[in-house]
C-alpha cells in the first residue's frame, strides 16, 4: 500500500510539473536547499513539486548539482521548474554537504534560516509551514522532523546503531537531526558552518548530518525534534538504490566519521545534556 501510494503521489506531481505555471518561490523568509546526483536527477522534480505545492513557499529555492554540463542541458522537468523560480546551480562535488555548505558560504552574515531536504522524498503540504512555525517559537534552535539521541559512554560516543529515535520535543546537544525528514538551520549555525570551512572533507565527507551536528554543538546551538515521534514520508519510486544509508548506517560508515569528527569537548557537552525523558526510558 505504501508503494502504491508513493507511485500515485509521484504521478500526480509529475502531471503538476508538466502543466503548472505557479512559482515555486514565495514570500516566506527562508531558503530551501537540496542536492541531487546520478539517476535521481530524473526524479528530483517530484520532491521539488511536493514542496512547491504548499501555500508557504520559500524566498529562494536552490538545487545544487556538481555536473556543470547537466546544468547547461537540463531535462524538460527541471527546465520547467527553473522558469518557475527554482535556482539550479553548478558547484564543486562536496557530496551531501552541497545542500548546506555552499549556501552558508555565500554570505558573510546570515539573517534568515536555511531548510535542507533530501531529493528522494515526497513532502506533505504542511511540511515547510511546520518548520517555520516552530522556528518562530524557537529562533535559535536547529529543528527537525526526525532526529536521533546521541548516546555516550564515558568519553566515547557509542555506535550509531545504538542511537535511539528522539521521543520528545526537547532541545538538547544530544539530539541530532537527520536530513531525511528535513532540517531547519538558524542563521547563527549557517555562520558557524561557513567559519568551519572544508574540514568536513577529511572528517565526515559522506555524513553531513554528523558534521552539522558537530558544528552546532561546538557553536552552542541545540537541536529539537518538533514532534513527539518520527515523521516518515513516501519515498519517490526507484530512488533507493546505492544510497548513503547503505554505506553510512548498514556498513558502519557513520561510526568512522563520528570518531574522526567529535572532540572531547563536544562529547562532554553531549553527555551532560541527555534529556531526562530519555534517561527515564533507558
Amino acid at each position: 500500500m505504501d508503494r502504491l501510494r508513493a507511485k500515485l503521489l509521484a504521478r500526480g506531481l509529475a502531471v503538476r510539473n508538466r502543466w503548472s505555471r505557479r512559482q515555486v518561490t514565495g514570500t516566506e523568509d527562508v531558503v530551501v536547499s537540496l542536492t541531487s546526483y546520478g539517476s535521481r536527477l530524473k526524479t528530483v522534480h517530484i520532491a521539488v513539486e511536493s514542496i512547491a505545492r504548499s501555500r508557504v513557499r520559500p524566498a529562494r529555492f536552490i538545487l545544487w548539482v556538481s555536473d556543470a554540463g547537466f546544468v547547461d542541458q537540463l531535462p524538460p522537468s527541471l527546465e520547467r521548474l527553473r522558469r518557475r523560480g527554482l535556482e539550479i546551480r553548478a558547484c564543486p562535488d562536496y557530496g551531501p554537504h552541497k545542500k548546506q555548505f555552499l549556501y552558508a558560504s555565500l554570505l558573510a552574515s546570515h539573517k534568515i534560516p536555511l531548510v535542507v531536504c533530501d531529493d528522494d522524498a515526497i513532502y506533505p503540504r504542511q511540511w515547510l509551514r511546520g518548520l517555520m512555525s516552530a522556528h518562530r517559537r524557537h529562533p535559535d534552535l536547529v529543528l527537525a522532523y526526525r532526529a536521533h539521541l546521541v548516546r555516550t559512554e564515558g568519553d566515547v560516543i557509542l555506535p550509531y546503531s545504538a542511537w535511539p529515535p528522539a521521543v520528545s520535543e526537547i532541545a538538547s546537544y544530544a539530539v541530532m537531526g537527520t536530513g531525511v525528514g528535513g532540517l531547519l538551520y538558524p542563521p547563527l549555525l549557517l555562520d558557524a558552518i561557513r567559519e568551519e570551512g572544508e574540514a568536513f572533507i577529511v572528517k565526515a565527507p559522506r555524513a553531513d548530518d554528523v558534521w552539522v551536528h558537530y558544528v552546532s554543538v561546538r557553536a552552542g546551538i541545540r537541536t529539537m525534534q518538533i514532534a513527539s515521534r518520527w515523521r516518515d514520508y513516501p519515498q519517490i519510486p526507484r530512488t533507493q538504490v546505492g544510497t548513503l544509508y547503505g554505506r553510512n548506517v548498514r556498513d558502519g560508515g557513520n561510526d568512522t566519521q563520528v570518531r574522526q569528527t567529535y572532540g572531547a569537548e563536544e562529547i562532554h557537552r553531549i553527555a551532560q545534556s541527555i534529556p531526562h525523558s530519555y534517561v527515564a526510558r533507558s
